[in-house]
C-alpha cells in the first residue's frame, strides 16, 4: 500500500511554507516507486519555483522514479545521512525504519527549503531551533558525545536531545546541529571519538586556505564550549530577517546527477566534467560556477581532500535561479600510497589528483590549456606556502600537524602519466 506525504516548499522571500504538491511512496513493489504530483493551486502560483528544474519541472503531470528506493534526489536531500540515522536510532528505538519514515522528523535541521506533511495545511511540527546560549548551559553536548561513543544517556541528556534533536537531519557522517547565534544560522561540527586528528580545528584552516585559493566559502570560526571544539559554519541556505528565518533550495550534486543512491555506495554516479555540464542547465552563472569548480578540484587534487563525493557538493537558489554552493566540508585524508584519488571522477585518468588528469578535462570547464595551469599554478603556490600558518593560526597542534603534513602538494601530483596508465 503506497504512504503519502504533502510535499511544502518555502518559497524565495517567504518564511512560511506553501503546499507544493503530494509523494506517494510504493514500498510493496520491487523496485520501489515513487510519484510526485504538483499541487494546481501551486501550478497556478505566480511564485513557485520547480523542486528540481530537470527531474520535476514546473507542469501538471505524475513524475515516477524508481532510483534511490522510489525516492526523487531532492527529497533524499531532505532526510539524514549516516550521523542523523544514528541519532534517530538512539533516540527513538525503531520508529524510523525507512527513508520515508524519516520525512516526519521534527526538526528545523533539515537542509534546504523543502518540509512534508500529512494534510494539506501545514507540514509536520518542528523542533524549535537550538539558541547558542542553550547550547553552552545544557546537556546537549554531552549527550552528543555520548551517542557517539553509544554510552547510554542520563535523563538529562535525553531530554536535551529529544527536545532539540542534536542534528537528526543535517547531512553527514560527523555530529552536527544547527543553532542560532549573533543573528544567524549555523552549523555547529563537532569532533568524533575516534578522529585520528582534531578534525574542527583542521577544517577550520582548510576552509581559511581555500578562501586564500580564491574559493567561496562560508563565514565559519571555532568555539569551545564545555571542553569541546566546535566548528560553526554559517548555513548559506538559510537568511535571518525581521520576518523570520528564510530558507533558500539546496541540492546536491547527487540530484544533479540523478544518481541512485545504492549504487553510490560502491561507485559514484558523477564526475567533475559531467557536474560542469550540467552547470549549464542548472544555473544562469555557469560559465563562473564552472571555473570554481575547477579550482576547488585543483584544491581538493593538492590539499588530499578526497572525500569529496556527489554530496559534498551542492547548488544553492536563494531566488528563482540556482548557483553552485559554497565549498564545504573540506578535510584532508592523509593516504598511505603516494598516489591520491578524489571520490568523483576528474579526467581521461578516472578519479587521480594529477595535474595532467586535470587539465585532460579543461574543455568541460570552458579553459583553455593556460588557463586551467594558471589556476592550479595559483592553487598550488598558496597550498604550498599557506597550509602550515593556517593550521597554526586555528591551533592545530603540532603532532596533528605532523600527521597531515604528507597531505598538501603530494608530489605525485606532478608525475608524468604514460597514455595506456591504468588508473
Amino acid at each position: 500500500m503506497a504512504q503519502t506525504t504533502y510535499v511544502f516548499v518555502y518559497l524565495p522571500g517567504q518564511v512560511q511554507s506553501t503546499v507544493a504538491g503530494r509523494f506517494d511512496w510504493e514500498p510493496a513493489i520491487s523496485p520501489h516507486v515513487g510519484e510526485f504530483v504538483y499541487a494546481e493551486s501551486y501550478l497556478a502560483n505566480n511564485a513557485a519555483v520547480p523542486l528540481d528544474p530537470i527531474a520535476l519541472p514546473l507542469r501538471a503531470q505524475v513524475f515516477a522514479t524508481t532510483l534511490s528506493s522510489g525516492f526523487f534526489g531532492v527529497f533524499r536531500d531532505a532526510i539524514p545521512d549516516d550521523w542523523g540515522r544514528h541519532v534517530a536510532l538512539k533516540l527513538y528505538g525503531n520508529s524510523f525504519q525507512t527513508d520515508f519514515d524519516y520525512l516526519w522528523l521534527h526538526t528545523a535541521d533539515r537542509i534546504g527549503a523543502l518540509a512534508f506533511g500529512k494534510s494539506t495545511r501545514v507540514p509536520v511540527e518542528e523542533q524549535p531551533l537550538l539558541e547558542w546560549e542553550q547550547l553552552e548551559q545544557s546537556p546537549l553536548l554531552d549527550a552528543i558525545r555520548n551517542i557517539d561513543r553509544d554510552i547510554p544517556l542520563t535523563p538529562a541528556e535525553q531530554e536535551a536531545a529529544l527536545a532539540f534533536g542534536a542534528g537528526t537531519s543535517a547531512g553527514g557522517a560527523r555530529p552536527k546541529l544547527s543553532v542560532r547565534k549573533n543573528g544567524n544560522v549555523w552549523l555547529a561540527k563537532l569532533n568524533r571519538h575516534s578522529d585520528r586528528f582534531d578534525v574542527v580545528r583542521v577544517e577550520c584552516a582548510m576552509l581559511d586556505l581555500a578562501a586564500a585559493c580564491g574559493i567561496c566559502v562560508p563565514e565559519h570560526g571555532v568555539e569551545r564550549v564545555q571542553g569541546q571544539d566546535i566548528l560553526l559554519v554559517k548555513r548559506f541556505d538559510r537568511a535571518v530577517t525581521t520576518e523570520g528565518i528564510l530558507r533558500h533550495r539546496m541540492v546536491s550534486a547527487g540530484t544533479v546527477f540523478q544518481a541512485d543512491e545504492a549504487a553510490a555506495r560502491s561507485s559514484y554516479a558523477g564526475s567533475y566534467p559531467r557536474l560542469a555540464r550540467e552547470l549549464s542547465r542548472w544555473t544562469v552563472t555557469g560559465d563562473l560556477d564552472r571555473r570554481e569548480l575547477f579550482r576547488r578540484v585543483a584544491f581538493n587534487s593538492l590539499a588530499s581532500v578526497t572525500d569529496d563525493h556527489e554530496r559534498n557538493h551542492a547548488l544553492i537558489a536563494e531566488n528563482a535561479h540556482f548557483r553552485l554552493s559554497p565549498a564545504f566540508d573540506l578535510v584532508p585524508q592523509p593516504g598511505n600510497t603516494q598516489r591520491r584519488y578524489l571520490a568523483l571522477t576528474v579526467g581521461e585518468f578516472g578519479a587521480l589528483a594529477a595535474r595532467q588528469n586535470l587539465i585532460s578535462s579543461r574543455d568541460a570547464f570552458g579553459l583553455s590549456s593556460g588557463e586551467a595551469n594558471g589556476i592550479i599554478d595559483e592553487v598550488q603556490e598558496v597550498v604550498r606556502v599557506r597550509w602550515r600558518k593556517n593550521c597554526t593560526d586555528c591551533g592545530v597542534g603540532e603532532t596533528d600537524i605532523a600527521r597531515i603534513e604528507g597531505c598538501f602538494d603530494p608530489p605525485f601530483f606532478e608525475s608524468e602519466l604514460p597514455p595506456n596508465a591504468v588508473m
